[in-house]
């Protein structure tokens, strides 16, 4: 990477101004790879002077400037649980090595305060590079879209409903140690619902104690879509010192051998097999759906798409995807200049896009 001075900057400003003027020392979009999608940010960096050392306090200052300029733009792209937690990682694999991330960069200021260099510099960030490292950085359920899970399961001990809520308590602690966001089952993008049901089984040869079986069905699907995406049937005992409290041991424990097949089945279901709907208003009639559709197709992540419905100018699109989530897939519509679409809102299996009025045409 060639290091930009301000002298030169200042005589290219000039002899620009000369011809057709200089309004900005930012670089021409057409001096960066076109390959690269970047994001540009500025950022400062400072190093002490030791023993008269002025160029290689440059140096130093320079290279933090490049750090933070990183810095900012994994900030963007990585909770802040995740910034915490990672950190040290973070730094290892990504910001300490702007080389490969860093298309180009312009010094904007350079200047000595004291005994400390200080330079502030402009940078383009390459953004692919960044979010791909991250996704490595990330834990499964974060690769695959960070799904919220909500639970909707309903309890009852010897026929009788109750209220309890044992069994979707625990499979929310289960899933939430897995990596998973979890959360109140009408803002999830999958919900797994289901029964429990606790009996009494004896009383006989226990020293007091008393035993009861429980049996739980459980159904994970997506929100709006309704795709199952994983089903089980799990069954398990409970012994304590009265009814209430066995009834409740034989659910958990029940809810708890469930708990870890039914995420490995979600997982697997969801690295393999990602539906994406997608609810496209603004198209005219079948015939431009057609051509959207076939444009679709082609972009490398989809495996396949078909129509679900039209009716009301709103066609209801499910989008299989070889990898990526909606939010992937949005990225992707919005830079399709033949049918260029406005995005209104996006979960993580979920999508509404409108269309626009001239598009493909």
């Amino acid at each position: 990477m060639m290091r930009h001075n301000a002298l030169p900057a200042l005589s290219l400003c000039l002899a620009a101004l000369m011809t057709a003027g200089c309004s900005s020392s930012r670089p021409r979009v057409s001096q960066l790879n076109p390959a690269y999608e970047t994001e540009v940010v500025e950022a400062d960096g400072s190093a002490p002077i030791v023993s008269g050392d002025i160029e290689g306090a440059k140096k130093t200052a320079l290279g933090e400037a490049m750090k933070s300029a990183l810095g900012l733009v994994v900030g963007v792209y990585v909770s802040q649980e995740a910034m915490v937690s990672k950190a040290v990682l973070i730094d290892d694999t990504i910001t300490s090595r702007t080389a490969g991330y860093i298309e180009k960069y312009e010094i904007l200021k350079e200047s000595r305060e004291g005994e400390f260099f200080r330079t502030r510099i402009r940078a383009h960030v390459r953004k692919e590079d960044i979010t791909a490292k991250i996704r490595q950085l990330e834990n499964e359920p974060q690769r695959l879209g960070n799904p919220v899970i909500g639970f909707d399961i309903t309890e009852e001990v010897d026929g009788t409903p109750r209220q309890t809520g044992y069994a979707a308590l625990e499979l929310k602690n289960l899933f939430s140690g897995a990596g998973f966001i979890t959360g109140e089952k009408d803002k999830a993008d999958i919900v797994v619902t289901g029964s429990a049901r606790s009996d009494f089984n004896t009383k006989e040869g226990l020293g007091g104690f008393t035993s009861y079986r429980a049996g739980l069905s459980l159904s994970a699907e997506k929100k709006g879509s309704g795709e199952t995406i994983a089903a089980l049937q799990k069954a398990a005992g409970g012994i304590d010192l009265n009814s209430d409290s066995a009834a409740r041991a034989a659910i958990i424990n029940a809810s708890r051998q469930a708990g870890e097949e039914l995420i490995s089945r979600v997982i697997k279901t969801l690295r393999e097999r990602s539906i994406v709907r997608l609810s496209l208003s603004g198209a005219s009639g079948m015939n431009q759906l057609s051509d959207f559709i076939r444009s679709l197709r082609n972009l490398p992540p989809v495996r396949d798409c078909w129509l679900r419905g039209f009716s009301g100018g709103v066609a209801v699109i499910d989008v299989g995807l070889r990898k990526g989530t909606a939010s992937d897939l949005s990225q992707l519509l919005m830079k399709d200049q033949k049918f260029p679409v406005k995005i209104n809102r996006t979960s993580s299996y979920d999508l509404e896009a409108e269309l626009a009025g001239n598009a493909g045409h």
